[in-house]
């Protein structure tokens, strides 16, 4: 078996354990805002890259499928962090940190 053959073996379908928590998920989020990356889409798939993941299509049904669930407690943290005002959202799923000067 090729490199490339074996790499793909280790590809799995997200199951619901495989969901990080809503803590989790802001410390993976705010790690890839720091590096960057402010688009959620592509936040989801460095998260699931990084995890071997196979993510399927979202229905919109949040919570009746791993990868529902998944974009959805995402999408809840975005939310949470936005609140906090320790991000901003600057456009359709485009976020960026909150400067700390423009907090205080």
């Amino acid at each position: 078996m090729s490199e490339r053959e074996s790499s793909s073996t280790d590809w799995r379908p997200l199951e619901f354990g495989d969901i990080p928590s809503r803590e989790e998920f802001e410390h993976l989020t705010m790690n890839l805002l720091r590096q960057g990356i402010g688009n959620s889409d592509t936040m989801r798939d460095e998260i699931r890259r990084h995890r071997k993941l196979i993510l399927q299509k979202a229905t919109g049904n949040w919570n009746r499928t791993p990868s529902d669930k998944f974009v959805n407690e995402h999408a809840w943290v975005l939310e949470d962090l936005v609140v906090r005002k320790i991000i901003e959202k600057t456009a359709e799923k485009q976020y960026r940190i909150v400067a700390p000067e423009e907090t205080g």
